[in-house]
């Protein structure tokens, strides 16, 4: 099943003149190294082993044989040279899935094939049946009615309105959904139809959203392949305290000095490691990096144990992690590691695989794989990094040379969100992390029981540093799973490793909300919540909990490590928040850039020790000098109040002129989308409109994009009745199918000015 691969039709396009060699092996389904006996590839070790016994006990040359056959055909006269990717793959998946059995006779699915262990009696190996799931096709009767509204949704979310849709196709491959859309189309379901728990993974094809539409339960994921790990029981645990040491290597040295055989990070993958194992890891990982001659590493790689295994290896052996975000594409990918230099990529096959729809352009041929990386490592090398991990702190940071470095040496390079322009590199130094990590700590009451929940991707700087580093730095525990969209596995996890504080977009909180059951949110005290505007109907859904869980809103930008504001638990939510402590704050005029008042409006600039020294290969300062002194331009909007709490009114990129009047698109977009919300013609779970503008006339004109019948007569209607100006006008209105996001949740309102730009071609 080639699905959506691309990489074979790629090359022939670049090659139309290549030789094409097509071999297919077929005989080999149902020997012991094939997943025919047990439904998933067998354990190496132990199959070795068995064949070496059964060898003996046929005394090496009598050992049964198998037929293995091996057909070969070059440059057939059919085959689809110039053909869409698509077509391409159907004729490579038809000439391999074509099997002869003895007879002669084809099969589309190689027969199955077993051979006795035994010369002396017949000893087949035993084929263990894999617990049956529910059929797709035939099992459940499915009215018209529902066939209809699902394939309606599918069209909606792949938005291709003209599409031909087969109960058998495959979601991700055929129809080309990915993660989020998949997500989407789960949160249709739950929502619509009677569904108690449904995960992505178990929307393979059409025909499973159809049977569930219908109201038979979902196929039950095989839970006894999972690991479920969970905490140990310790006592003694230490609070967690501020993060102390010059750079992260230093501060997490401290931790580990200072917590050594408690946890530290658990998922379902690794289990849970303590934070003299994470060491070891850490400083053997270390050893093997030093090795590689560039100073940049690309990582790609989601919220999980290794990954910040990995990014604290490369922080040890003077690397720098450039995080690299998979979600906004080839072309990007490969700007982000052509502008860091970066030829080498550290990733996973088992996240990768779980990627298939993801076109990585150049970043194919810089990848290292963990599962690559780890045979590889001599045992020297392990013997030295676990020797080492004996050491004080002061021997370690020499043995790695880390004893000099001082706070402000580059410590990772994110990359801005990309919602509105091209992602800028954005370096952060170890001084910003840890004063931002040091201020945030100062805000919050932590307790030695505390877990936190680690969802985000580490590309974003809120899953760096809020949800990543934090917890190691601090001594906090810290629990992953690396599919921020899969709402049931979120709340099934919060439960198991209680959790107390989890961190994430509203995009993601409000899948939780939908998906958890109370019982499952009651260890939670805090919801931590950034990286856009937290609407009203959250505060009310954590109350409604009634287990004294608040719901913290702050403000934050990659550039600033990221936090700048965050609410007080024990103070009312307002605005997003006060500023920390060591950041200050003022206000300017967006044109003329003259210092305003405090509390006047204005473009909000910042100062302060998290604050970075300016863009990657970006020769244009985004600072302004203030009576002596660099203030970063935040390029947003908004007042300080006399407390010190922060207002927001929008982004200074998200306004327009209209007849010489700034107008926020947000101000705008919110307005109607809280009327809509009132009367009922949208959901609050998904978006469903934007407001972008036009300005290449030199007009600033307001573009409404939405997702329901609504006309720019009933839009202005709104606006002039939410007491707008007469000026301020929806010029066009274009309906879509969905409204585009980014990986982590915010609306890509790049892609809708490209829409616009496009179109006046």
């Amino acid at each position: 099943m080639l699905g959506g691969s691309s990489g074979a039709h790629a090359l022939l396009q670049e090659c139309p003149d290549a030789n094409v060699v097509l071999i297919r092996t077929s005989g080999l389904w149902g020997s012991s190294f094939s997943r025919a006996l047990l439904g998933h590839s067998p354990h190496l070790g132990q199959t070795l082993w068995h064949g070496i016994k059964t060898i003996l006990k046929n005394l090496i040359f009598f050992s049964p044989r198998r037929k293995i056959c091996i057909e070969i055909e070059t440059n057939p006269e059919d085959f689809p040279h110039t053909d869409n990717r698509i077509e391409f793959n159907r004729y490579l998946e038809n000439w391999y899935n074509r099997y002869r059995d003895e007879k002669g006779n084809i099969h589309e699915t190689e027969p199955l094939k077993l051979i006795s262990y035994s010369i002396w009696h017949k000893e087949l190996p035993k084929v263990v049946k894999p617990k049956k799931k529910r059929k797709l096709e035939g099992d459940v009767s499915v009215s018209d009615e529902t066939r209809e509204k699902v394939y309606a949704e599918i069209k909606r979310i792949v938005n291709n309105p003209s599409l031909e849709i087969r109960p058998e196709m495959s979601l991700p491959f055929e129809l080309g959904m990915d993660s989020l859309n998949i997500a989407e189309l789960v949160a249709y379901l739950t929502k619509n139809y009677e569904v108690e728990e449904l995960h992505p993974e178990e929307m393979e094809t059409v025909q499973n959203a159809l049977d569930i539409a219908e109201g038979a339960k979902s196929a039950e994921p095989d839970h006894h392949a999972k690991v479920h790990a969970s905490w140990p029981a310790q006592q003694g645990r230490s609070s967690p305290q501020l993060p102390l040491g010059e750079t992260i290597p230093e501060a997490f040295l401290r931790t580990c000095e200072r917590l050594g055989d408690f946890s530290a990070c658990g998922d379902d993958l690794v289990g849970v490691l303590t934070y003299n194992k994470m060491k070891k890891a850490v400083l053997v990982l270390a050893e093997h990096f030093k090795k590689l001659p560039e100073k940049h590493i690309g990582v790609l790689l989601p919220a999980s144990s290794g990954a910040f295994i990995i990014i604290l290896a490369l922080q040890f052996a003077k690397k720098v992690p450039v995080m690299l975000n998979w979600t906004l594409g080839s072309s990007y990918l490969n700007e982000m590691t052509h502008m860091t230099h970066c030829k080498t990529v550290i990733s996973s096959w088992r996240f990768l695989d779980r990627l298939p729809h993801v076109d990585f352009g150049n970043l194919i041929d810089k990848l290292q794989l963990i599962e690559d990386i780890r045979p590889k490592i001599k045992l020297t090398t392990k013997l030295r990094g676990v020797f080492r991990s004996l050491f004080s702190i002061q021997s370690i940071l020499s043995a790695y040379g880390l004893n000099k470095m001082k706070g402000d040496s580059p410590a990772v390079v994110l990359f801005t969100s990309g919602t509105e322009a091209k992602p800028k590199g954005v370096p952060l130094t170890h001084k910003n992390i840890i004063s931002n990590l040091r201020s945030a700590m100062q805000c919050i009451e932590l307790r030695k029981g505390d877990v936190i929940y680690g969802i985000l991707p580490p590309f974003h700087s809120f899953g760096f540093s809020v949800a990543g580093l934090f917890a190691f730095l601090s001594g906090t525990r810290i629990a992953f799973y690396p599919d921020p969209t899969d709402s049931f596995a979120l709340a099934e996890g919060i439960a198991r490793w209680k959790v107390s504080l989890f961190c994430a977009a509203p995009s993601f909180l409000k899948g939780l909300f939908y998906a958890a059951k109370p019982e499952q949110l009651k260890t939670i005290r805090y919801f931590v919540c950034g990286a856009e505007k937290a609407p009203p109907e959250l505060y009310e859904r954590v109350e409604k909990l009634e287990t004294g869980a608040k719901l913290i809103e702050g403000y934050g930008i990659t550039e600033c490590s990221p936090i700048l504001t965050i609410n007080r638990p024990n103070l009312p939510p307002k605005g997003v928040g006060r500023i920390l402590p060591d950041v200050e704050l003022v206000t300017i005029h967006p044109e003329t850039q003259e210092l305003l008042p405090k509390g006047s409006e204005g473009e909000i600039c910042v100062r302060g020790p998290n604050v970075f020294h300016g863009y990657l290969g970006n020769p244009r300062s985004p600072f302004i000098e203030i009576e002596g002194k660099a203030w970063y331009r935040t390029g947003d909007l908004g007042h300080l109040e006399e407390d010190g709490t922060l207002i927001l009114s929008g982004r200074l990129k998200r306004f327009t002129k209209v007849g010489g009047e700034m107008i926020s698109l947000g101000a705008v977009e919110e307005t109607l989308s809280s009327h809509l919300l009132k009367e009922n013609k949208i959901s609050a779970d998904v978006p469903s409109l934007a407001v972008c503008a036009d300005e290449r006339n030199g007009k600033g004109q307001l573009i409404l994009f939405t997702t329901i019948d609504l006309d720019k007569e009933a839009a202005n209607g709104i606006l002039e009745q939410a007491g707008f100006s007469r000026i301020i006008k929806i010029s066009a209105v274009q309906k879509i199918e969905e409204i585009p996001l980014l990986g982590v949740g915010k609306t890509d309102y790049r892609k809708l000015q490209e829409t616009i730009q496009q179109e006046a071609k």
